[in-house]
């Protein structure tokens, strides 16, 4: 039983995950902001600028699962050391990874403001 509840969580993640970027990418015009070549007409540094948010963004993302992974594991440790010492990890690598998004944010909006 555990192991379908299992599944069926694990493929409804999945689907919110990757299903959710699809719906919101119908409402993308691909004509809006680019010449007849099809290419950006932004400045290389406002690609970069845009590239690096991204990944910014993936880095939180990852992070706050990182929290909710480790409440997670708090919650049904039910005493087991074992189980505790994983979930204190998973909470200081997501602690961690705040922490880098927060630096880099600061980092590439300063490097934009030198940049412009």
């Amino acid at each position: 039983m555990k192991k379908i509840t299992k599944n069926i969580l694990s493929f409804a993640l999945l689907l919110t995950v990757f299903g959710l970027p699809l719906v919101a990418g119908a409402q993308f015009d691909p004509t809006a902001g680019s010449s007849g070549t099809g290419l950006s007409t932004d400045s290389l540094d406002s690609t970069l600028t845009n590239i690096l948010n991204i990944f910014l963004a993936l880095i939180a993302l990852l992070t706050v699962l990182g929290f909710v992974v480790a409440g997670i594991m708090f919650i049904t440790a039910g005493g087991n050391d074992a189980r505790l010492g994983q979930a204190k990890s998973w909470l200081m690598y997501s602690i961690i990874g705040l922490v880098v998004a927060l630096v880099g944010y600061i980092v590439v909006n300063f490097i934009d403001t030198l940049l412009t």
